[in-house]
């Protein structure tokens, strides 16, 4: 199933007005005997991500995550039929509704890729993901980023742009845009994927290489896109660049979205005027991943080898790269919405 914020959205408006109950659901998804809700928890109607499992999946020693926004408890056992017992990740009252959309819909999909798991086995994994977001949300007001960490932004805002202007929707491309989401790739686009590299480095072009699955991925087409910036006083900002897009996402509706997304990605408003160096991008070559590109793959290494990071010289690759609109072509997205 295809989670978006808006579709959750949707779901939790129409159990708004629910009167009489602690709780309203809406069941969501079934995999194997986990069942998973949308809800709201009153009083206060707060939004919920409700995990339903087969009694006895949650242990008494089992510490349930919170903070930041959100708060995880177990439902009373009547909310539940027999035989049942569920966890609730429930959005605080004073907590953002369009992070914790975002939040909610990445914990969906995290447990729904896992695939044909044990419920023990997925309610684990739900308690890493809501803890990962807890220590995120616990660390957020963070230092301002580095320089090579705004290159790496702003190449993902670049490709952002990019994508706005090929599919004509900035809410398609605030979809796609996955990377603040803890994907293994930046943006997803319809059963493909693109990873971005930039860098301001006058020389050299080394990609970090986050994981294995980030180049040797399932999606298909695969591609990764090298953005070169050089300081100049032609280029824009980081903060320039973010509130040109923001003007955009205003005037589509979808600025609070883009805002969630931004502070996923660690850019404080209350850095911005620290972001003073104009950076100018160069051409965007985008390499096609496939059989004979240089990059780790797990069909060919030990299987004691679960992860990897590894440095990719972009300048050394024999591939010839692909121009940014063939490789949207390539990929397929299109939509019919306005900007």
């Amino acid at each position: 199933m295809t989670w978006t914020e808006e579709g959750l959205a949707r779901t939790w408006r129409a159990l708004k007005d629910v009167d009489g109950e602690d709780w309203a659901l809406s069941p969501l998804h079934r995999n194997g005997a986990v069942v998973f809700h949308a809800g709201r928890s009153f009083p206060g109607s707060r939004e919920a991500i409700v995990v339903d499992f087969p009694a006895g999946t949650i242990k008494p020693a089992d510490r349930l995550p919170g903070g930041g926004g959100f708060d995880v408890m177990r439902l009373p056992s009547g909310n539940g039929s027999v035989g049942r017992e569920a966890v609730a990740l429930v959005r605080l009252i004073d907590g953002s509704h369009e992070l914790f959309a975002l939040m909610a819909v990445n914990i969906l999909r995290h447990l729904e890729h896992l695939g044909s798991v044990t419920p023990r086995a997925a309610l684990d994994a739900f308690f890493v993901r809501v803890r990962e977001w807890q220590e995120f949300m616990a660390n957020q007001r963070r230092k301002p980023l580095s320089t090579e960490k705004q290159a790496g932004l702003l190449g993902e805002l670049i490709m952002l742009e990019a994508l706005i202007g090929h599919t004509g929707s900035a809410l398609v491309a605030l979809d796609s845009w996955q990377g603040p989401l803890k994907a293994a790739q930046d943006f997803h686009v319809e059963s493909g994927a693109f990873e971005v590299k930039s860098t301001a480095k006058a020389q050299g072009f080394l990609a970090r290489i986050n994981s294995i699955d980030q180049l040797d991925s399932d999606r298909w087409p695969m591609f990764l896109c090298a953005i070169r910036f050089a300081e100049d006083e032609a280029g824009e900002t980081l903060t320039q660049t973010v509130n040109r897009l923001r003007e955009i996402m205003d005037g589509s509706g979808v600025r609070k979205q883009f805002d969630a997304l931004l502070l996923l990605s660690r850019y404080l408003d209350d850095h911005a005027d620290r972001y003073t160096r104009k950076l100018l991008s160069g051409d965007v070559h985008c390499f096609r991943v496939q059989e004979g590109f240089p990059c780790l793959r797990r069909a060919t290494l030990p299987g004691q080898i679960r992860n990897a990071q590894y440095d990719l010289d972009i300048e050394s690759l024999d591939e010839t790269p692909k121009s940014m609109d063939m490789m949207f072509e390539m990929l397929g997205e299109t939509a019919d919405e306005p900007v």
